[in-house]
C-alpha cells in the first residue's frame, strides 16, 4: 500500500472516530409534557451512577409558571427549584444508579394548562473525574495519533530500505592492495 493511501486511510479513521466520539457526547433530546390544572405529570430517567443531567425547560401557557423539582431514587429533592416562570436551567450528578424524577406540578392552577418543553442531555459516567465522553475523545485522539506515527515509521523504514538498494555498488577494491606476502 502506498504511502498517500496509508495516510488517507488513517484520515478517514480519524474522522469516523472522532465523529462518533462527539456524537457520545452531545446528543440533545427534547420532551414536551402537558400539565393540566390542579395536576402534576412526571417524567422518569434511569441513570446510572456517575452520570450527569443538564436540562432546560421552557414553559408556556396560563402563567407560563410551574413549580418543578428532581427526586433521586431513594425519593430525596436533589433540585427544588420552586415556582418557575418561563423557564429555567438546572443540572445534576447521579450520586446512584436508579430512577431520577422530575415532577412538573401546576397543582396551584385552577384553570390554565401549561406546555413544558424539556432539552437535556445525559452525559456519560466520569473515568478518573473526566466526563466519560471526553475520556473517549482524548482516548481516540492518542490511538489515531499513535496509528500515524506507526504509519509515518513504516514510510520512513520503506523509504530507507529502497535508498539502500538504489545505491550504485562499492567500487571495485583495488588489486595492488591485495598483494599476499
Amino acid at each position: 500500500m502506498s504511502k498517500n493511501k496509508v495516510v488517507l486511510s488513517l484520515g478517514i479513521v480519524a474522522i469516523l472516530s472522532l465523529t462518533v466520539a462527539f456524537s457520545l457526547v452531545n446528543a440533545s433530546s427534547v420532551e414536551t409534557v402537558q400539565v393540566s390544572p390542579l395536576s402534576e405529570q412526571m417524567l422518569t430517567f434511569n441513570l446510572n451512577t456517575g452520570q450527569k443531567f443538564t436540562g432546560s425547560l421552557a414553559i408556556s401557557g396560563g402563567g407560563e409558571d410551574i413549580n418543578f423539582r428532581v427526586v433521586d431514587p431513594s425519593g430525596a429533592a436533589i433540585v427544588n427549584l420552586g415556582r418557575v416562570t418561563s423557564g429555567a436551567n438546572f443540572d445534576f450528578t447521579a450520586q446512584e444508579s436508579g430512577a431520577y424524577t422530575l415532577h412538573f406540578d401546576n397543582s396551584f392552577s385552577l384553570f390554565s394548562t401549561k406546555t413544558v418543553s424539556l432539552t437535556y442531555d445525559i452525559g456519560l459516567p466520569s473515568v478518573l473525574g473526566i466526563d466519560f465522553g471526553q475520556f473517549l475523545i482524548i482516548i481516540v485522539v492518542i490511538v489515531v495519533l499513535l496509528f500515524v506515527i506507526a504509519a509515518l515509521a513504516v514510510a520512513l523504514n520503506r523509504r530507507k530500505k529502497a535508498s539502500k538498494t538504489n545505491q550504485p555498488p562499492p567500487p571495485p577494491s583495488n588489486p595492488q592492495q591485495q598483494k599476499t606476502n
